[in-house]
């Protein structure tokens, strides 16, 4: 849910609530969503109620087991230190939002307003709680592409620039810094009761959810919604992708050296190490995983600049902003399909990962061997990765 901030619309456009089914009180900045507003082509619902569920479940199974692997095989070098991280973060991010869109899509089937009982927690399940735990896994990822460069780059320097404290300390930073950035939108909006009628009856009414401007605030929301999207957009996500960019080319680059210098130095003899090998696949894995994190989080950007340019500038480049939300949608299913990929990428280019997986579905006589080698050569790893 990188871009919850396109569920709700703050802005002059909600004025004109006839055409977008939003109620807008300007004395009270009072607005209500309407899901059918948001979703309008109908799938959102079906994809949100139906497949995220199951993906959800899919993916908690898949990363407890990368998870119980590494573990079991004794993989604790400082790369799989952040895969279990990674790991930990992305099984816990859709668990919330899924919980919610099941329990409203499909059990309750509701598809309009939020009842006032749920309003505070739609705002924290679908839109605080789980960007707490992507934004963990996006610092996460640049801290494991930082640490792969390193062990490339600087082979005889790791030890220092990437011990396995300050690993620790890197790790807890991310999930410390995703909070604090998160911080301001537990007190985002004051939640207000909105009593309207039921469509199907007339003479019956119904307690929705409003969002209205906070008490704190001095300023319109508009323009301190516009004022921390972009600020947010420029440093939780322009200014880290762009680092993550070069440090991915940077690490390709040296990934290449690194080959053809090896290739010199085994001309002769019967090949690269073990422990080179497994140094190259970690850093493959690792080149794998934040590509497919750039293919998510490149469109999120040009989509929230987008917006940002609509609400600050008043520079329209759309014609239908609908058609944003819609694609915003597309994104975040997207991106939890994505997060299996880092078990997927793991499995493909891990050999010892393959080894301790097998272990898993054999008996338990033919466990010690996958154990021990695992146990050895992390052993001697451990002081490079």
């Amino acid at each position: 849910m990188e871009a919850a901030f396109f569920s709700l619309r703050f802005d002059n456009t909600t004025e004109n609530i006839t055409e977008n089914n939003i109620l807008h009180n300007k004395t009270n900045g009072i607005f209500i969503v309407d899901f059918r507003v948001y979703y309008r082509y109908g799938f959102e619902f079906s994809l949100y109620g139906y497949f995220m569920p199951v993906w959800t479940l899919l993916n908690i199974v898949l990363y407890t087991t990368m998870i119980f692997v590494f573990v079991k095989c004794n993989l604790t070098s400082k790369t799989h230190l952040c895969l279990i991280a990674l790991a930990i973060s992305d099984s816990i991010a859709p668990i919330c939002p899924s919980f919610f869109w099941f329990y409203f899509f499909t059990v309750k089937e509701e598809f309009r307003y939020v009842p006032f009982e749920w309003c505070r927690a739609f705002h924290y399940l679908t839109e605080i709680i789980p960007s707490l735990f992507t934004y963990t896994s996006f610092f996460l990822t640049l801290v494991l592409a930082i640490q792969r460069y390193t062990v490339i780059a600087f082979p005889f320097k790791v030890g220092k620039l990437c011990s396995l404290k300050i690993m620790h300390i890197c790790i807890i930073l991310c999930f410390v810094g995703s909070i604090s950035i998160r911080a301001i939108h537990f007190f985002h909006y004051s939640y207000v009761k909105q009593i309207i009628q039921r469509n199907e009856n007339k003479n019956t009414t119904e307690e929705i959810c409003a969002f209205g401007d906070p008490e704190w605030l001095d300023i319109k929301f508009s323009k301190y919604a516009a004022i921390l999207q972009t600020t947010h957009t420029i440093i939780v996500n322009v200014i880290p992708c762009t680092i993550l960019i070069i440090i991915e080319c940077l690490m390709l680059r040296a990934v290449h050296k690194s080959s053809i210098s090896r290739k010199r130095m085994v001309r002769s003899s019967t090949g690269l190490s073990k422990l080179q090998k497994n140094e190259k696949r970690l850093t493959y894995t690792t080149i794998a995983i934040t590509g497919v994190l750039l293919l998510y989080k490149i469109p999120t950007i040009c989509i929230q600049i987008i917006d940002i340019l609509r609400s600050m500038f008043g520079i329209q480049l759309l014609t239908n902003y609908y058609d944003l939300w819609t694609t915003n949608v597309v994104l975040n299913i997207f991106y939890w399909m994505c997060t299996p990929s880092n078990f997927l990428i793991t499995c493909y280019l891990s050999g010892e990962f393959r080894k301790g997986l097998k272990g898993l579905f054999r008996r338990s006589k033919n466990r010690v061997h996958i154990q021990n080698f695992s146990s050895l050569s992390s052993d001697t790893a451990s002081s490079h990765m």
